[in-house]
This record gives structure tokens, sequence and C-alpha cells, in this order.
């Protein structure tokens, strides 16, 4: 384990702040912030019927709730860890930890200038997230049950990203600028990140026995729903945010629709492979 957390903490050494990097001032108003079926009510005829100031202001909001989401994973993050003092960690997690508690930090500013610039400071933009929350604010930062909420949330919103950078570039990358550098940028951090909890994760559920890798995997799985609920599907305090009539009928239609249901499931993929090997113990 100490040799991958070196070279992630190498990796890590040189601090890349991600506000100073972004081209703020490339912003282009007449372009959307993520591409239409990334949107969450793609496949949902009120989104089909969209005018297209409608839609880019949509995009808009999508975005921002993306960044809500981050900064509440990146809150909890940071708490957990700040609180714990870093007394029980070796020097190499240690040193992982405090690089991530410094980039997380980077991406909540980024995160902030999103949401300021879609005019949506003070709207409720993710779905329930109290339970997690309470969850979360409980786990010890010496648990696999941390890191692997942790790993849920960094995988599932990185995945995301990915795929709406992908869909970027297949559509010769028509999205405001400044959006797909927050995407880019961010992303270059959560890969490190990610492997970090992926290794923190496996070292902490191989010295499980049977009972406790099956509630663990129960409590994960739990989790892993949460957190889709909370992050990848519309609130009706957003969808009044961008001024869309029946705002409750879409979010009902866009929970029951199929090629969101696709994409979340697609999303989570990363998180549940890795549970699912962590459950086989090693012989």
């Amino acid at each position: 384990m100490s040799n991958v957390l070196n070279r992630l903490g190498a990796l890590g050494a040189a601090y890349k702040d991600p506000v100073a990097a972004i081209a703020w001032d490339r912003s282009d108003p007449d372009l959307p912030w993520l591409p239409p079926n990334m949107l969450s009510l793609a496949g949902v005829s009120c989104q089909a019927e969209m005018p297209r100031d409608t839609l880019l202001r949509f995009s808009q909001v999508e975005f921002a709730r993306l960044c809500a989401a981050g900064l509440w994973l990146e809150g909890l993050l940071i708490g957990r860890v700040a609180q714990s003092g870093f007394l029980a960690a070796e020097t190499d997690e240690t040193r992982v930890m405090l690089q991530e508690v410094r980039e997380e930090s980077g991406h909540g500013l980024m995160f902030l200038e999103m949401i300021d610039r879609a005019g949506l400071s003070g709207v409720p933009l993710l779905g329930p997230t109290r339970l997690l929350t309470s969850v979360a604010q409980r786990l010890d930062p010496q648990g696999a049950a941390f890191w692997a909420m942790v790993y849920i949330g960094e995988s599932v919103t990185d995945t995301f990203a990915l795929k709406a950078l992908k869909e970027v570039n297949a559509a010769n990358g028509l999205i405001c600028p400044v959006a797909r550098q927050v995407l880019q940028l961010h992303h270059r951090d959560e890969a490190r990140h990610i492997a970090a909890a992926r290794v923190f994760l496996e070292a902490r559920v191989a010295a499980m026995g049977p009972a406790k890798r099956w509630a663990f995997r129960a409590l994960v799985g739990v989790l892993l729903k949460k957190f889709l609920l909370a992050t990848l599907y519309p609130t009706v305090a957003s969808l009044q945010a961008m001024g869309l009539p029946n705002a409750a009928a879409a979010v009902h239609s866009a929970r029951n629709c199929p090629e969101r249901r696709k994409l979340a499931a697609a999303c989570a993929a990363p998180a549940r492979d890795l549970i699912g090997r962590t459950m086989v113990r090693p012989t």
C-alpha cells in the first residue's frame, strides 16, 4: 500500500489552483454548460419541447447542481478528515489526505463560482441528503465505510463528468469553454483521489471478517442508491428556479425515465464493481 500512496503523494505534491487556472473570460453566454443528453430530463417530453433559450438555462441549472453535489461531498470529506486530527493515520496516508483536502478546497471555490455565475446561490439544488450527511458525520476516516462513501461520491461524479466530456468531444466541443475547463480540471485531481480512496478501502475491507463484510456490503448498497438520488436527479426547487411549470411532475418523470436510470447505473458501475471485488475474501 505504501508504494501506491507514495506515488500518489508525489503526483499531488505540486499544487495547481483550479480557480487561477480557469480562463473565466472565455465564458460564452450562447453555449450550454452540458450536452443535452446529459441533462436529467433527457428522454422526458418536457425537455424535448424546450425552446433553445430554456434548454440553455436548464444546462446551467444542471451544471450548478453537479457543482453543489461536489461542494457537499467535499465538505463532508474535509470536515471528517480534519476532525480526526490525522493521529491514527500512517505518514503516507496522512500526506495523501492533506493533499486531497487542499485540492478539494480549490474545487469548492471553483464550484461556488459556477453556482454564482448561474445565479443559483441559495437554491436547494440537491435531492434528499439528510440521511447521507448524518451517516457521513459519524463515520471514522480510519474505517472502511468512510472510504466507501468517498469512493462512491468521487467515482459517480467523475464518471458523469467524463461521459459529459466524451459527449462534448463527439459534438465538436459545443459547450461553454469555462464549463468544459471546470470538468477537465476537476477530473485531473479526482483521478488521484479515486485511486487513493480505492487503496484505503481495499486495505480496510481486507481486515474484515465474513459477518462484517456482509453488513458493510448492505450499508454501501443503501448509500449508493441514496447518493444517486441526491445528485443525478433534478429537484423541484432546481426546476422551479428555471421557471419550468409542473416541476414536481417533471421530477417524477425523471426518476422513472429509463434513459436517466441507465446513465445513473453507468455512473454507479465503478463503485459497484469495486465493492463487489472487495467482498471476495483473499485466499
